[in-house]
């Protein structure tokens, strides 16, 4: 009996889950099929074009509290929506679909 209380107690400690993972830093891995998440500061940004990449990764970027020139170069964000420049896009901490307004 006391073997048998002891090994349900190892077995409800394997299936408990583990300590939550520190965040990802600058420049390093996010998203993806781990879900990891940046640190404060900085956000998640996938390659462009991959918005709808199934646990897709991303590299953890500073958000930029920069201004941003009145320069009109269209890009299209991961969200549908047309920036005016990709700092815009940067700011809004969006990932880019293309170059050029969305469709």
């Amino acid at each position: 009996m006391r073997a048998f209380v002891l090994l349900i107690g190892v077995a409800l400690l394997a299936a408990s889950p583990s300590a939550p993972s520190a965040a990802a830093k600058l420049g390093e891995t996010c998203d993806g099929i781990a879900a990891l998440k940046c640190e404060e500061g900085l956000w998640c940004e996938h390659q462009a074009g991959e918005c709808s990449v199934a646990d897709g990764a991303g590299t953890c970027v500073k958000e930029s509290g920069a201004f941003c020139a009145a320069i009109f170069q269209p890009v299209c964000g991961c969200d549908g929506k047309t920036y005016g420049n990709d700092c815009e896009r940067q700011r809004a901490k969006v990932s880019k679909q293309q170059d050029g307004p969305c469709s």
